[in-house]
């Protein structure tokens, strides 16, 4: 029987796994991925088709949107699998004492590095001026553009999307500095830490791009304070959690010339509001939270990945500290 010792020293799970899908709208999509392929991979896993064999569960697929609100009904070795990358709104459900794995899915990873690459390539080029250009004119730049080398980026959260962002644009070139709670080392990456760290971040960048989880720390991290320490001009682009920036001081940013441009795809309230200010900005362009969506078929093989891991007696990846809140 493989164990493995979690964050509430409670026994996990053995060999045999009861796995029930409670996934929200896409439950029976996800169910029928996952039994394909536990039966490609000629796994000994059992579906679980509804809460009345709770006893029985010893595995959940779970998502935000799902129909189970009460976590106490499961054992306590349950261990609940997120098909998201952030966890916040699930921490907010005290009936959760079980151990909870986050989804990290390299798909999910690639998908994040390239959103961020493309959008700020997209700035750097200028392409807005030639994709809807608001008159019918040849217009030529009257000066050189600068290269990726003389651009310096900076990632404020270097975890699994973070880093792969920071090298997807290395590879490109740019001079990319990340700044986290603790020291990485990332070839060609500066890695900055604490206060000291933070405020030479937002002083030097020309793009300040969040992936940063939303903790008691992160919370409104960048806000009228910290934007007083950014560099004119510079270019905000957030896929991380809505909740890392204050809307109000983003917007007079902007208006103030402190920020040039910025892309928001995560925002406090999601679906925004269609008369919030973000919609309406011309400096501001809104994507609706689709930097790195879940995919279900890597998501499925990621989660099967992590039970095997579990069943020789490895700790999951992605086994969520709870007091982190990631």
């Amino acid at each position: 029987m493989g164990l493995f010792k979690a964050p509430t020293s409670t026994k996990i799970i053995g060999f045999d796994l009861n796995i029930l899908v409670s996934t929200g709208s896409n439950s029976n999509e996800y169910k029928k991925m996952l039994f394909e392929e536990i039966n490609a991979q000629s796994l000994d896993y059992k579906l679980v088709e509804d809460t009345s064999r709770r006893g029985e569960v010893n595995a959940i697929i779970y998502s935000d949107d799902c129909e189970i609100s009460d976590f106490s009904i499961f054992p306590e070795n349950t261990i609940i699998f997120s098909t998201f990358a952030g966890v916040e709104k699930i921490l907010l459900n005290k009936t959760i004492v079980q151990p909870l794995v986050r989804l990290i899915d390299v798909e999910m990873t690639e998908c994040m590095a390239e959103w961020c690459a493309a959008h700020v390539l997209r700035y750097h080029l200028g392409l807005d001026n030639y994709i809807k250009p608001t008159e019918k004119v040849w217009t030529v730049p009257n000066k050189e553009r600068l290269l990726a080398n003389q651009v310096n980026i900076g990632i404020l959260g270097l975890g699994i999307l973070g880093s792969a962002t920071a090298r997807k644009l290395k590879k490109l070139d740019f001079n990319v500095a990340g700044w986290s709670a603790t020291k990485k080392k990332l070839r060609g990456v500066k890695s900055l830490v604490g206060r000291e760290g933070l405020n030479q971040i937002l002083s030097t960048s020309d793009y300040l791009i969040l992936l940063l989880p939303l903790t008691e720390q992160t919370k409104t991290i960048i806000n009228s304070e910290s934007l007083e320490l950014v560099k004119n001009g510079a270019v905000l682009i957030n896929a991380g959690r809505g909740g890392l920036v204050e809307d109000h001081d983003i917007l007079k940013a902007l208006d103030g010339g402190k920020l040039s441009a910025c892309t928001l795809d995560v925002f406090n309230e999601e679906p925004l509001p269609p008369k919030h200010p973000f919609w309406h900005h011309d400096k501001v362009t809104v994507t609706p939270h689709i930097s790195a969506p879940t995919r279900l078929k890597s998501s499925v093989r990621a989660i099967l990945k992590n039970m095997s891991r579990i069943k020789k007696g490895l700790q999951p990846i992605g086994l969520v500290e709870k007091e982190r809140h990631y």
